[in-house]
């Protein structure tokens, strides 16, 4: 008898608990908006004084890969509710990272070497990289013996560096690194979202409406609660 191929073998994944997990953690809670603050500080000051530690920090730090993936289940699911919610998660953390770094910036004069590293970088490299980190995101979320990985691709994904540079790049009046930071993002942004659908897809995680709509309405209401 043929062994079941365990890599998309969707009856070894909890999708119930994968699901609540990540619409908390990628829903604008008051916790998320706060990490990304941090964060984006944190990135902001690493790139600035071309200290990689601290922009590798600032990744670990930051929770914006979980509402990537948020987008990615909402996508699968087919419900709108959970890809706004982490789409509203994602337009905060664009908005937080880049006033952020401009802020910085302008009060900060000397740009450390690290903006260089963005000035020569292969986007057409970069591609393979998102596709990469989004299958590695997409199964570190779903299987519970590999969720340590998380941290790991937390630091693959290079998702919050691009946003503070163009922070940077309007801070400091630098157009040309505005729009390379700009266009990295977005690389990134949509080879992860493309990539983890599939994952998920496979995973069969299309088969849970119930759970994710149940998962969504809870968080609304903690949403609401919050803003009372």
């Amino acid at each position: 008898m043929r062994e079941v191929n365990q890599l998309f073998n969707p009856q070894i994944v909890n999708h119930k608990d994968v699901i609540d997990k990540l619409v908390i953690e990628s829903s604008p809670r008051r916790t998320f908006l706060t990490m990304i603050l941090i964060s984006s500080v944190l990135a902001t000051l690493g790139l600035l004084n071309d200290s990689s530690s601290i922009v590798i920090g600032a990744m670990l730090v930051s929770p914006l890969l979980w509402s990537v993936l948020g987008i990615s289940m909402g996508m699968i699911v087919g419900d709108f509710r959970m890809v706004k919610l982490a789409s509203v998660s994602i337009l905060f953390s664009v908005f937080v990272a880049v006033i952020t770094a401009i802020a910085i910036t302008f009060f900060y004069i000397p740009l450390g070497a690290s903006t260089e590293i963005l000035r020569q970088t292969n986007f057409g490299f970069m591609i393979p990289v998102a596709i990469a980190a989004g299958a590695a995101a997409a199964f570190a979320m779903s299987y519970e013996t590999i969720k340590e990985a998380v941290t790991g691709v937390a630091i693959s994904v290079a998702l919050l560096p691009p946003l503070v540079t163009i922070g940077i790049g309007l801070g400091g009046t630098d157009w040309s690194l505005m729009r390379d930071a700009t266009e990295l993002f977005f690389i990134n942004l949509f080879g992860i979202i493309l990539t983890a659908f599939v994952i998920f897809w496979l995973l069969g995680f299309r088969r849970h409406h119930h759970e994710l709509r149940s998962a969504v309405d809870k968080e609304e209401k903690v949403l609401k609660g919050n803003k009372k």
